[in-house]
């Protein structure tokens, strides 16, 4: 895994990297474009939670500036370019994919990838040499689908983390589970400390997975993510599902998916939801199987980081 960040040199005239004092105007712009439906499937929360980014990890993004306003901005770690609405049509967002490119190799994605949702975005992104790179598809479990309770197998135990102590093995495991992955999770010590030491993080929605051999080695893991929606009711997701390969294969990340949708039923969720690679077609038949359903469909596009 490559370190994070780049240091900009390079980048065209009236880009910059990102500093926190930029999140209230990136903040501004994301909700009037999701205002505008600019964002299909996303909700307040996440946009928030995707602007605050910048407070935290300044140097995953980039921005444009014109007349000494933001104009723009990348985030590569979040398949985000979006330029305002007034500057549009300024060669702002040309600019910003060169910065971009530098920041995802910078962290070690081969690719830059992007979800342009409508047909003027993907139009520049097919001007700019952008190519349909692969899909990750939303999917939901409605409230009235059953599920039953996980049944962990008798050589296995399951905990919730606990903070400072788990956060290295936390970070080894959830970088081996997801190697083969399309989109390998780009974390480092820091962003899990960072996103541990939230006042609202709850370490109850981490359940690890040992054995009962081995119970110092983290083998398995399920982390579901709630929020309150912009209707007013509780939403809940199956944020990650990870299983090391010896342990592939006897029903785990079965009995970790159940888990997740029965603690997130237990704290009010309705519906919940999960997002999977379609490349991964052996986890879209788990999920289908549970009574997940194919919801939304965001198709990515790429171009190489170098």
């Amino acid at each position: 895994m490559g370190s994070l960040g780049a240091a900009g040199t390079s980048w065209p005239a009236g880009v910059r990297p990102a500093r926190p004092e930029d999140e209230p105007a990136i903040l501004a712009a994301m909700l009037g474009a999701l205002d505008r439906g600019e964002y299909p499937g996303l909700d307040r929360h996440y946009v928030e939670r995707s602007a605050a980014r910048v407070s935290t990890e300044p140097e995953l993004l980039a921005v444009a500036e014109d007349g000494g306003r933001l104009a723009g901005w990348i985030a590569p770690v979040d398949f985000e370019l979006t330029v305002d609405l007034p500057f549009r049509r300024r060669g702002h967002a040309t600019r910003l994919l060169a910065a971009g490119r530098d920041i995802a190799a910078g962290a070690g994605m081969p690719n830059l990838l992007w979800v342009p949702p409508r047909e003027p975005p993907q139009a520049f992104g097919r001007a700019s040499g952008m190519r349909y790179h692969s899909s990750l598809w939303q999917l939901r479990l409605g409230a009235g689908s059953p599920v039953t309770a996980p049944q962990f197998a008798d050589d296995l135990r399951v905990r919730p983390i606990a903070l400072g102590t788990d956060d290295s093995p936390f970070l080894e495991l959830v970088v081996d589970t997801f190697r083969d992955h399309p989109t390998p999770l780009l974390l480092d010590l820091a962003q899990v400390q960072r996103a541990h030491a939230r006042p609202d993080f709850d370490p109850a929605t981490i359940l690890l997975v040992t054995t009962a051999a081995a119970p110092d080695r983290l083998v398995a893991f399920c982390r579901i993510r709630g929020h309150i929606g912009d209707d007013g009711r509780p939403h809940w997701e199956i944020a990650h599902v990870g299983v090391r390969r010896e342990l592939r294969g006897r029903g785990l990340g079965r009995d970790l998916v159940r888990w997740g949708v029965t603690e997130a039923r237990r704290r009010g969720a309705d519906d919940v939801v999960l997002s999977v690679e379609g490349e991964n077609e052996r986890a879209l038949g788990l999920y289908e199987s549970l009574g997940f359903e194919r919801d939304l469909e965001w198709r990515r596009w790429a171009v190489p980081s170098r």
